[in-house]
């Protein structure tokens, strides 16, 4: 996905061919929206382990 969002022909704001209106753009927030998501999870679960300095 990095490598499709940085590549200078891609146009994030295109719709996808195969979609139903999303675009590059939407679906690359959505993943950065993911793994911000994830991190938060692993960062609550070492708070309640103890394992957070």
């Amino acid at each position: 996905m990095c490598a499709l969002v940085m590549h200078e022909s891609t146009d994030l704001f295109a719709p996808i061919p195969h979609g139903s209106g999303q675009t590059i753009l939407r679906e690359a927030l959505l993943i950065a929206d993911h793994n911000a998501y994830h991190v938060g999870q692993l960062v609550l679960v070492r708070q309640f382990l103890g394992a957070w300095k």
